[in-house]
């Protein structure tokens, strides 16, 4: 049993016993380079699902009774305005680009933040109180994340942090492309066969009983096979 973090990874974490030791271990573990592509590759549509889950969406006010038609239509705006502008704050707080050099951090520090519950009570308190550098910007581990739009990729991608990369997925993409290519190559082949066929005198079913490996018997001649055909 390790008892001091040297052991585990992003997907099969240390479970550690203070604040101190479970934000010193998230700040160092390895994050593999396909977790951060594909970060860096989701990140505009992160930056929008984090914003959206903060703000919520838009619901229209109901009408009270003790509302005239132009008081309601100038509270409608005005609240509307007041949604639109807490939309452009939070834009203005998450970066419309992620900063490559910042990404990795900003995975470990979620995943910090996200773990949290592994720790004493007292110690998760820690954790959230904590103050942490990311790339340019400092905060809580919770305002890191939020900063880099991680909540928006978790939500998006639950199982990215949690399921090893698949590594034969790259050999199946080229199994079923040569599978493809081989019955590509076959089907001309057999075009080709069966056109010899036609041509020798073979009618439509001693075609299809040579297929199956059957004898088809001697060829009937060029009209009975082409009559055959027509009849199929």
């Amino acid at each position: 049993m390790s008892e001091n973090g040297t052991n585990g990874s992003i997907y099969f974490p240390e479970r550690l016993h203070s604040a101190d030791e479970h934000l010193a271990w998230w700040s160092t573990v390895p994050v593999p380079d396909e977790v951060l592509q594909s970060v860096m590759d989701d990140y505009s549509n992160s930056r929008v699902v984090t914003v959206n889950s903060i703000v919520g969406k838009y619901q229209r006010m109901q009408k009270q009774p003790e509302w005239s038609d132009a008081e309601y239509a100038a509270r409608v705006k005005d609240d509307s305005l007041d949604f639109d502008r807490r939309v452009q704050q939070l834009k203005e707080r998450i970066p419309e680009k992620l900063d490559r050099f910042a990404v990795r951090d900003a995975v470990r520090t979620h995943l910090a933040w996200s773990y949290r519950y592994t720790l004493p009570a007292d110690e998760q308190a820690k954790v959230e109180q904590a103050q942490v550098t990311v790339g340019d910007f400092r905060g809580t581990p919770a305002e890191v994340s939020t900063h880099y739009a991680m909540p928006g990729f978790a939500a998006r991608h639950p199982e990215a942090f949690t399921r090893l990369p698949d590594d034969n997925a790259a050999v199946r993409q080229q199994l079923a492309q040569l599978r493809a290519q081989i019955d590509a190559v076959d089907t001309t082949t057999k075009k080709m066969y069966v056109s010899d066929m036609v041509e020798q005198g073979y009618t439509a079913d001693q075609i299809e009983a040579d297929l199956r490996g059957e004898r088809p018997g001697a060829p009937v001649g060029g009209r009975k096979a082409l009559k055959s055909f027509k009849k199929g």
